[in-house]
């Protein structure tokens, strides 16, 4: 259908489409107050046509904005460390961030690098990287709550930090390694 040719008439459609009551709806238009010129034009063929068209659209859009929303807390909570995280032969995790698109990226809340020198000058330089994922237990409660499950109990409340130190040591010396942190809330032991 698109826009009516009346533009008082589109304005109003556009107002009722928003919710806006009639009476306020007629005004917003340009018309002078009379409750019921606004209910007429309310029940006017092409307005409500123009309305439920308005209305579809604005449907449309929210249920997309939803579905964004729920692809990406899916995609946080789903996400483990594996993509930024791999173990050499040796059994050592190393960080590899070179194969993480833009969106990989993305679900790292934070990254922290320190440079220092191991054991004197000859010994080499270490980097220790920090990285600290979005919380995905955070989005799994989003999620769960969305769908109907579980119930909020804030003693059911888990929270998560991994911590994998990255370091550029010669091949026959003992690395310390890190590899996961978890902290339970409420007393629970660690």
């Amino acid at each position: 259908m698109g826009e009516l040719i009346n533009p008082r008439h589109e304005t109003f459609a556009q107002e009722i489409a928003l919710g806006t009551p009639a009476d306020a709806a007629y005004i917003k238009a340009g018309y002078k107050p009379n409750r019921g010129n606004a209910i007429r034009l309310k029940t006017n063929e092409n307005v409500k046509k123009r309305v439920a068209e308005l209305m579809g659209e604005g449907a449309r859009r929210a249920a997309k904005t939803l579905d964004d929303v729920i692809a990406e807390y899916e995609r946080i909570a789903f996400t483990g460390l594996s993509k930024f995280v791999h173990i050499d032969a040796n059994g050592t995790p190393r960080i590899d961030l070179s194969n993480c698109t833009p969106e990989d990226l993305d679900l790292l809340g934070a990254v922290q690098t320190e440079t220092f020198k191991k054991g004197g000058e000859e010994e080499g330089e270490v980097v220790k990287v920090r990285i600290q994922p979005i919380d995905r237990l955070k989005a799994l409660e989003k999620l769960a709550n969305y769908l109907g499950m579980g119930v909020n109990d804030p003693r059911d409340k888990v929270s998560m930090t991994a911590v994998v130190n990255f370091i550029n040591v010669p091949p026959k010396q003992e690395v310390e390694v890190k590899s996961r942190t978890i902290n339970h809330d409420d007393g629970y032991p660690s």
